[in-house]
């Protein structure tokens, strides 16, 4: 994958994406805008033949934006272009021999998951984009791998010995009253003995 220095292509979470599905990830060089000159130039053309021309009365909500857009490209991908002499569209499909495909759907789907290593607290919770979430007490005190959608809150889970344990959102009311057996604490490790 090939895209500039802005902040979404900087970050740990788009170098997982790219390791789980086996994509290399190759950064321009800073300052170099020739680099970035193909997708800039689709850039310019789709707000010149596209954007400019849109009629604003007819887009009632973002899905009619989108279907618009949807639409744009899909015809831009289905005509000849000069520079190549052939649609797009059927320059990617003579190349579909080398291009790999996912195992499945969910597989797929499981490579875009964020992935954040949290410690379970004491009351069996951990914070995930400030949200507080439920853990299995067996966590309590432990760090785990956290793989989640961030737009979605119920697709929170722990992954553990490639086993999933689902989280959800914390009532703190109900976790309030929750028994929890109390953890033993080792004296000796916080500088005292543990005789007392």
């Amino acid at each position: 994958m090939y895209c500039d220095n802005g902040s979404p292509y900087i970050n740990h979470q788009t170098e997982f994406i790219c390791d789980s599905v086996g994509t290399i990830l190759i950064h321009t060089p800073v300052r170099d805008g020739a680099a970035k000159g193909k997708i800039e130039r689709v850039f310019r053309t789709i707000k010149e033949q596209w954007l400019h021309g849109l009629d604003l009365s007819t887009i009632k909500s973002l899905d009619d934006f989108n279907q618009s857009l949807t639409e744009y490209v899909r015809k831009y991908n289905l005509a000849p272009h000069s520079s190549i002499g052939e649609a797009p569209l059927d320059r990617y499909l003579k190349t579909h021999e080398r291009i790999k495909t996912p195992p499945s759907y969910e597989w797929l789907q499981e490579c875009f998951f964020h992935r954040e290593r949290r410690k379970v607290r004491n009351d069996a919770t951990v914070s995930i984009d400030k949200r507080q979430y439920d853990a299995p007490m067996h966590f309590i005190g432990q760090t785990v791998d956290i793989r989640y959608l961030p737009d979605k809150t119920d697709s929170v889970f722990i992954l553990a010995d490639d086993k999933r344990y689902p989280l959800r959102l914390t009532n703190k009311v109900e976790n309030g009253r929750t028994k929890r057996s109390n953890l033993r604490i080792d004296y000796a490790k916080t500088g005292g003995t543990s005789d007392v």
